[in-house]
């Protein structure tokens, strides 16, 4: 490994599933929209429900061209779709929130070295990002950060679908969340174990470390890693490497 030199680094930006957790998202996302579908059977055939509403999440990744938020955006897709009014779907939404979400939990698990990870960057003073893919409502990943035992207040900001307006891995995506926490993009490391949505960061300037324990390479571009281990490498090299902001 060439010389390493992290000294401008001011915020770190970690992906949340396979970086700071456990999740088969190949089992989450069926399980979830099906919950979903369960609070609008009585207006709308779940299986109709789960066609339109993966079309909406698939629409996110095209990009926004009128500003409008990632919820905005899934919101008229399914008022155009199923006639769902966006006042309908977020109530029913905070009614999975309240009666069905918690039937995802055993889906999700820890990952011992992500909490020393997090906690450590934290006590170098840096500005920490959960910068997980923003299709979720905050609720949902706030969910999957308690089920995983994260500290859920460790985070100066959180993508989620309502405060974002791309997704990864736009280049757009990464510069709004530079934006957010007013730290420039050059200044970032980006941390996860998507080679094609994580690694995206480098479009925007960011320093990368790929997390390979849950490696996931996905059909499309790859990008190269600055920097790649397993969590234990990655916990190693944080601790070695970050800038001390302040005494730990």
């Amino acid at each position: 490994m060439d010389r390493v030199d992290l000294s401008h680094i001011q915020a770190v930006l970690f992906d949340l599933d396979g970086t700071l957790l456990q999740v088969e998202m190949s089992a989450f996302i069926p399980r979830y929209v099906a919950g979903l579908a369960g609070c609008f059977d009585d207006l709308i055939v779940p299986k109709k429900f789960n066609r339109a509403f993966l079309n909406g999440i698939r629409e996110l990744f095209v990009g926004s061209t009128a500003g409008d938020t990632n919820e905005e955006r899934l919101l008229a897709v399914l008022q155009n779709d199923l006639a769902i009014t966006r006042e309908e779907f977020r109530l029913r939404l905070a009614r999975f929130r309240d009666e069905g979400a918690d039937d995802l939990a055993d889906l999700v698990s820890g990952i011992p070295e992500a909490k020393k990870v997090v906690e450590l960057c934290r006590s170098r003073g840096l500005k920490l990002v959960l910068a997980t893919n923003p299709v979720f409502p905050m609720f949902m990943i706030d969910a999957r950060k308690r089920w995983s035992g994260l500290d859920e207040t460790s985070f100066d900001h959180v993508s989620s679908f309502e405060n974002s307006r791309y997704c990864k891995p736009s280049q757009a995506y990464f510069e709004e969340v530079a934006e957010a926490i007013g730290v420039a993009a050059e200044q970032c490391l980006m941390v996860g174990n998507d080679s094609n949505h994580d690694l995206a960061a480098t479009s925007a300037g960011m320093t990368t470390y790929l997390v390979d324990t849950y490696l996931v390479e996905r059909p499309g571009r790859r990008w190269p890693s600055d920097y790649r281990g397993n969590h234990s490498e990655l916990l190693t090299f944080l601790r070695n490497h970050l800038p001390r902001n302040r005494v730990e």
